[in-house]
């Protein structure tokens, strides 16, 4: 199938997403700047694919190619898998990506055709031997996109469960939307899906999923701030201060303690009344918040002040103008994102086990420094977007252990991937705590502190 006219080649799409893959799964800083729809997709499915090119070409070859070209090869088994064009196609295009990319490498002429040959035969040895390919995908690193520590900390955590985990983050994220109050009745808005030639699937209280996938000016009431991207998972955050707010009885002084890009702060503007201070280390994610946020605010009920600072860094608090006790403080904490490698495959390549341990560490230091900040009576609310129970439950029962003044409130708890639009489930994986401080007046007994422990742990309460 020749490219649409006009457009770039296939082969030049092919070089650039496959650079722009190895970028990302090298951990290099900086953007890699705004492609076409074309690439972005042949970007994904190479990415998803980055496991199986490892396995399949040390199996094929005595060593471990470019990450470029191990990108080329990513994409182009993706898309004869896949079947976005013929597998000789799909070759061709690939072997003249493999030509582009090895002329911006540098080098000799013979350095080109060796690449070049060596991207041809690879692929051509996979079409002609396909039951050895398909064995290829039994291994756990092409099966599940990850290496093998990250695996075996899943199994670790799961036993049996691991298995149907790590499936579904294999699996293609849907795009999912969080209707705002401004939206009375899903049914309405799912119908007027379908008259934009659209399906819609509710998947939680607020979330809808959409199929397929748009532009987000395509998503009816996008642009009037009735509707945001945001899975559904991380939606829970509504119920969690929808009841908070019904508890405290009077309009919440939140802080947002690691806000940006924002879908949480919003999702709360848009839920109760509140005040919040959203505070962010980076200006230029910062910068981005306030850009979406007057988007949003015309159907918001809260208000939202943009602070930059580093929480940890104690004199900056001095220089602030911002509340300095709150009732509730958000903690949507620096983590693995081990629970969204449906959405950013590249995540688990670009951890090791000593970046899971650092994490660890800013997450306990950040939640010993913001629990001073919260007025008695207040909460915490502590939330990962992992699958890691030392971002979760570990994480959660060392901070009881430490802190005497705190107990567990009910939350959604540990939330497990799933991926079925179709019968009404599709989440990333989560985990959620919420902290009560006790009055002054009211101190806990031991027996107190484990009841709440148990009752906090009911998910979706």
């Amino acid at each position: 199938m020749p490219s649409p006219k006009g457009s770039p080649p296939l082969s030049s799409d092919i070089a650039t997403a496959a650079q722009a893959i190895a970028h990302r799964m090298s951990g290099e800083q900086g953007g890699i700047g705004h492609h076409s729809s074309a690439v972005m997709d042949l970007m994904y499915r190479g990415a998803r694919y980055w496991g199986l090119a490892q396995i399949r070409s040390l199996r094929m070859a005595k060593r471990r190619p470019d990450t470029r070209v191990l990108g080329i090869l990513a994409v182009a088994w993706a898309a004869i898998d896949q079947r976005l064009r013929a597998p000789h196609v799909v070759v061709d295009e690939a072997v003249a990506a493999a030509k582009q990319i090895a002329k911006e490498i540098g080098g000799p002429p013979e350095v080109e055709k060796k690449i070049a040959g060596f991207v041809n035969a690879l692929l051509r040895k996979t079409l002609s031997d396909p039951a050895a390919a398909a064995l290829d995908f039994k291994h756990p690193t092409a099966r599940w996109n990850a290496p093998s520590w990250w695996i075996d900390r899943v199994i670790a955590d799961y036993g049996d469960g691991a298995s149907q985990i790590l499936d579904a983050l294999s699996a293609r994220a849907p795009l999912t939307i969080r209707l705002s109050d401004h939206v009375q009745h899903i049914p309405q808005y799912l119908e007027r899906l379908t008259q934009k030639g659209l399906k819609g699937f509710q998947v939680g209280p607020r979330a809808v999923v959409i199929e397929p996938a748009v532009p987000v000016h395509q998503i009816p009431g996008f642009a009037e701030g009735q509707v945001s991207v945001q899975d559904s998972a991380a939606q829970w955050v509504c119920e969690i201060f929808q009841q908070a707010a019904l508890r405290i009885g009077r309009p919440l002084k939140v802080l947002d303690a690691c806000a940006a890009p924002g879908g949480k702060t919003f999702a709360i503007a848009q839920t109760v009344d509140c005040e919040i201070w959203a505070v962010d280390g980076s200006s230029a994610r910062l910068q981005r918040m306030q850009d979406d946020w007057s988007r949003v605010a015309q159907c918001a009920v809260g208000q939202v002040h943009f602070r930059e600072f580093d929480l940890l860094d104690e004199r900056a608090w001095g220089s602030q103008d911002l509340a300095q006790q709150f009732d509730m403080v958000l903690l949507d904490a620096p983590c693995s994102a081990s629970g969204v490698t449906r959405r950013r495959p590249e995540i688990a390549w670009r951890r090791d086990p000593s970046a899971l341990a650092a994490v660890v560490d800013i997450q306990r230091r950040m939640m010993d420094t913001l629990w001073t900040r919260v007025t008695p009576g207040g909460e915490l609310v502590f939330v990962t977007c992992s699958i890691f129970s030392e971002e979760g439950e570990q994480q959660q029962q060392a901070f009881l252990s430490r802190t005497p003044d705190a107990q567990l409130r009910p939350s959604p708890g540990r939330l497990l991937p799933l991926s079925d639009a179709g019968c009404g489930e599709d989440q990333d994986g989560f985990f959620y705590a919420r902290f009560e401080k006790f009055n002054d007046r009211h101190a806990a007994t031991g027996h107190d502190r484990a009841d709440s422990a148990a009752h906090g742990a009911v998910a979706r309460q």
